[in-house]
């Protein structure tokens, strides 16, 4: 195991970055790319683009998108309960319970927990079902007029932090989809930085993309990679109840999900095979039960004149719940794929080679 900067993981699970509201959490990708002298900029969205040899004219764009779950503030009721809408796909039955945070428009945290009527009160058919977040309230245990003077309709909202190891290997944290993938990009970025290279490389991290992709359709525009791998998590199914035969064998600790669908390019993919294989790298295999879409990776792929893409995925137990779980394992098998893929693409550019 050689991952040197895991502080830096632990600090973006710490720094909230609910979907439309990552800029905190951005810095923490930037001033981790300038200490290793790496240049970035942002564009209008807070898309940050960290860069290796700029002036290359072919280019390799590394992604993952920085945004986490999380709610924004509806409503205040005259008892000073606040209530919520979702930023992004939401287990609603994980949510009562839950302690968060309201981040208000003064730079100020508000701690509160997602209340429910007590099991005891309800219907018998209402009982064991996920409850409609208009249902749940935020109880701040505050008066009413506190609560009305520094809560506003707006504020976003999110899950305390909760990072802690687990096991031999593993993280639990929320947040991990994806700033594990962030954290891989990160770390490509700052290994590659300490080698010469001829094409240029670009490790961006995207915004919004659980509320519809919407940073990654302006990525293409602001680098024009020849071909772009985008980072995110996938389904672990070593779980119970979770179908193989629909999602694939896929566990945890066995390396990056290769995956094999129509946002996938046949020739990338085939030839990260072989560099996986070459350097006795573990990979998964994953065909995904859909044939497109789910990630930024269909984005990318359509954006401009269209751009060769690839999706590797890390496992992830317990997706879009304040309780995922990845394995240390998989980051650093992931970014050992990345860095053998992008050196050996450098060889051949070097060489004037077929890319594959």
């Amino acid at each position: 195991m050689t991952l040197n900067n895991m502080y830096l993981l632990e600090h973006l699970l710490k720094v909230p970055s609910v979907s439309g509201f990552e800029d905190k959490a951005v810095k923490c990708y930037e001033d981790f790319m300038h200490e290793h002298g790496i240049d970035t900029f942002r564009d209008a969205l807070d898309n940050c683009y960290a860069i290796i040899n700029p002036k290359a004219e072919f280019r390799l764009m590394l992604e993952a998108h920085i945004d986490e779950i999380g709610f924004q503030v509806t409503y205040i009721d005259d008892s000073g309960f606040v209530y919520i809408r979702q930023n992004g796909g939401i287990d609603r039955a994980c949510v009562p319970g839950s302690q968060v945070y309201i981040h208000t428009l003064n730079e100020e945290l508000v701690l509160g927990i997602i209340g429910k009527s007590p099991i005891h009160v309800l219907k018998p058919d209402e009982r064991g079902k996920a409850p409609e977040l208009e249902d749940l309230w935020i109880d701040t245990g505050l008066p009413v007029e506190n609560v009305k003077e520094k809560v506003s309709v707006g504020d976003f909202v999110s899950f305390a932090p909760n990072f802690k190891y687990i096991g031999d290997y593993g993280i639990t944290s929320k947040g991990l989809d994806d700033k594990v993938g962030v954290y891989v990009v990160a770390e490509v970025m700052q290994r590659l930085s300490e080698k010469h290279l001829d094409i240029g490389v670009y490790g961006v991290v995207a915004v919004q993309e659980e509320v519809g992709c919407k940073g990654a359709k302006t990525c293409i525009a602001n680098v024009n990679p020849n071909m772009s791998v985008s980072i995110d998590v996938g389904f672990a199914t070593d779980v119970p109840n979770i179908s193989k035969k629909k999602y694939g064998d896929i566990a945890l600790g066995k390396g990056p999900v290769l995956n094999h669908h129509t946002d996938c390019n046949r020739g990338m993919v085939k030839l990260l095979k072989t560099v996986a294989d070459e350097n006795n790298i573990k990979i998964q295999m994953a065909a995904n039960p859909i044939s497109t879409g789910g990630t930024d990776t269909a984005s990318l792929q359509v954006s401009g004149k269209g751009v060769k893409t690839l999706l590797l995925s890390i496992p992830n137990r317990y997706m879009h719940t304040q309780v995922e779980m990845c394995d240390k394992r998989d980051l650093e098998e992931t970014i050992q794929l990345l860095i053998s893929w992008i050196l050996e693409m450098d060889q051949r550019v070097k060489n004037n080679e077929t890319i594959y």
